[in-house]
């Protein structure tokens, strides 16, 4: 299920180079000794965190599934040792539609998949002891869409376009309700402050985001 969630689909040099850092992990006395144990380490494979959109489809991934049924080929391969290690002995990747992590800048790609719509770059020299906070591991993404950042825009964007087409009435009505008029002087105000308290509110969802280890 890790393969089916990290690897691109139908990508079976990406399943095999992912199977691979998974059992050079398990290799390493600074990781967990189990396949199950490595592949669901917090923080880790970003499939398997809480919220991931990648979590829930892994899941209900059917074992009759073809995909499912190649990953499990794979992995079967990979714990046998029967798979060429095209990694050099990774131990990390990141794809290339993401920014660069912190722990891979400077450092040279043992072996990068170039197959696929993206690519995945492996390393195997990477010394940084494994995330301990959500905040720490920054892999949890989501559609750019469903971020408060977004939302926080659109509401400053919608509150003011409604109090502008307010004032706009106003205008037509003062002759009816002459206090529509005092009410319409304050509109670029009322606007100023609906726009600000979006903004602000985007930036402290963009840095209450970072804290939970969202992107």
């Amino acid at each position: 299920r890790t393969l089916a969630g990290e690897a691109e689909a139908k990508d079976r040099d990406d399943m095999e180079c992912i199977a691979a850092v998974i059992v050079n992990r398990m290799n390493l006395p600074n990781w967990p000794g189990s396949a199950a144990q490595v592949c669901q380490q917090p923080w880790q494979f970003s499939c398997w965190n809480v919220g991931d959109p990648g979590r829930a489809r892994i899941l209900a991934l059917a074992k009759t599934d073809p995909l499912y049924l190649e990953c499990r080929e794979v992995a079967a391969a990979a714990l046998e040792g029967r798979l060429p290690d095209r990694t050099n002995r990774a131990t990390h990747y990141y794809a290339s539609y993401i920014t660069m992590p912190a722990w891979a800048k400077g450092k040279t790609p043992s072996y990068s998949n170039t197959a696929g719509k993206y690519t995945h770059h492996f390393f195997n020299d990477i010394d940084t002891p494994p995330p301990a906070s959500p905040a720490q591991a920054l892999d949890q993404a989501r559609p750019l869409a469903q971020t408060r950042t977004v939302k926080g825009a659109q509401a400053a964007l919608g509150g003011g376009a409604v109090i502008a087409g307010a004032m706009e009435i106003a205008q037509q009505a003062r002759d009816v309700l002459p206090v529509l008029d005092s009410l319409r002087a304050w509109s670029p105000w009322l606007v100023l402050a609906v726009a600000g308290a979006g903004i602000a509110y985007m930036v402290w969802a963009r840095l209450d985001d970072r804290r939970q280890g969202l992107r």
